[in-house]
């Protein structure tokens, strides 16, 4: 009999939408030796194509499906980015310059969902601002974590020489270097944040609990502030269409866990 082929390792990045999970992938890509990747975003349930040995993919809303997916397959590697809320939800798509594409209540599911997971040995949580500040330490926590990564560039010398393809391109607003200045970018959307703040007040003690504020003294900018409402992608999802979803996504992942019993 035949024997058959071993399945690939696959690293897979996930975290809140406008939270560096472009960036990160490009890093990836730009600074080991894949031997392939999705173009710019691919669900974790979707299959690795043949001949592939180390694969690299993305798909933010997988923070909040893939974890019994994960659990349960060895050969998967996720790391997850997490970012200031407050900078994350002032965060525009360069594509649509007037829409905020994300906020608060979707920021603190997806951070719950990376909490029950930043232990486990095949999971790595990185920081967004600390990638920004520090990319080589950044890129040396990656490796000690994941070991199978043979390093060909210095995260610190993104751009230079990235073939960066055309989605990604747009979603980072060109290919760039890492600037920290981008970091406190959030100070010049106050009316937003005090929406979002307004409409989930546990993010200002989430501020605290992980390090970003060391009390809330920082709400001061707000006083006075008249809040800044939009309605495209903050309200809360029909009840239909998320049961459909939670649904189809247990669907995927029985098949995904069957998929890793057979050859």
């Amino acid at each position: 009999m035949a024997e058959h082929a071993e399945r690939p390792l696959r690293v897979h990045v996930v975290g809140c939408y406008r939270s560096g999970t472009t960036l990160m992938m490009e890093l990836l890509w730009y600074a080991y030796d894949f031997s392939g990747r999705c173009e710019h975003e691919a669900p974790l349930f979707r299959p690795i194509p043949a001949g592939e040995r180390l694969y690299l993919t993305k798909k933010p809303p997988d923070t909040i499906r893939i974890e019994r997916a994960f659990l349960e397959d060895e050969k998967l590697f996720v790391i997850a980015m997490v970012r200031d809320p407050r900078a994350m939800a002032t965060s525009r798509h360069a594509k649509f310059p007037d829409v905020y594409f994300s906020g608060f209540g979707r920021w603190l599911e997806y951070q719950n969902a990376i909490e029950r997971l930043s232990d486990h040995p095949r999971w790595l949580t990185l920081r967004y601002e600390d990638l920004l500040r520090s990319p080589q330490q950044v890129q040396e926590r990656i490796e000690a974590r994941f070991p199978f990564l043979v390093r060909r560039r210095e995260f610190a010398n993104y751009p230079e020489g990235a073939d960066v393809p055309d989605k990604a391109g747009i979603s980072l607003g060109g290919a760039r270097g890492l600037d920290p200045s981008r970091v406190a970018a959030w100070k010049d959307h106050l009316p937003r944040i005090r929406d979002q703040l307004d409409a989930h007040p546990a993010v200002a003690d989430k501020l605290i609990e992980l390090g970003y504020e060391p009390d809330h003294s920082w709400r001061e900018c707000l006083e006075g502030v008249t809040p800044h409402r939009q309605k495209h992608k903050d309200e809360a999802p029909h009840l239909f269409k998320a049961l459909e979803a939670r649904f189809r996504y247990w669907v995927r992942t029985r098949r995904y866990l069957r998929n890793l019993q057979s050859p």
